[in-house]
């Protein structure tokens, strides 16, 4: 038995355009909006929701102005950025509904609508979780430098006089052993006498 291929074009297999771009808006898993260059949001998929904590026509009725962080100053910089150039994508600091705030990333784009109108594109992703785990490492890593910098440590060969155990430094200076290696090093010293000094130094208590 021969299966015979279908000769009609893909696009008639896809649904409508409008239904599939709606299957694709309300199913992305970023955060999807179509808005209009002066602010005006709309539309905004379901995860744009979720991220804003917002339902669809409250996000609507808000517009960028009650989303966005306005004092924010990267958001001239985006603005000029896309008007310029058509595009824009770079981090800024939302405001859910209960005014917190937060960082996101967008990607912006300007289009022409059908009917001739100036349209934009938004894709929006909540970086909350990236932010704090960066200022972690940062966090991280300063503490690391600061004990690194606390650290002394001692390598290499250190000249030391064969008599009265000077150390010589990269200057030519003798030091005392003790103050030397106390300098140089995390090391502190506590004193005593080994048996064979105590033995000539204080033969009258040498044990038995």
């Amino acid at each position: 038995m021969v299966l015979k291929t279908s000769d009609a074009p893909l696009r008639d297999f896809l649904p409508n355009p409008e239904v599939l771009y709606r299957l694709l808006f309300q199913n992305g898993l970023d955060g999807l909006m179509l808005t209009a260059p002066d602010g005006s949001i709309l539309d905004a998929n379901a995860a744009a929701c979720t991220i804003f904590g917002r339902t669809r026509e409250e996000i609507l009725r808000e517009g960028r102005k009650g989303l966005v962080d306005n004092s924010d100053p990267r958001l001239a910089f985006l603005m000029e950025q896309r008007q310029r150039t058509g595009w824009a994508h770079g981090e800024l600091t939302a405001r859910r509904t209960d005014g917190t705030l937060f960082p996101i990333e967008i990607s912006s784009v300007v289009f022409q609508s059908p009917d001739g109108e100036s349209r934009t594109c938004m894709i929006i992703r909540d970086i909350s979780e990236r932010k704090a785990t960066e200022t972690e490492r940062e966090q991280l890593i300063s503490e690391l430098q600061e004990a690194l910098a606390k650290v002394k440590t001692l390598s290499g060969l250190l000249p030391i006089c064969a008599s009265c155990r000077k150390i010589r430094d990269q200057k030519g200076e003798w030091h005392n052993l003790e103050v030397y290696i106390r300098q140089h090093t995390e090391c502190d010293f506590s004193h005593g006498i080994c048996p064979d000094c105590r033995q000539m130094l204080y033969p009258e208590y040498r044990s038995k």
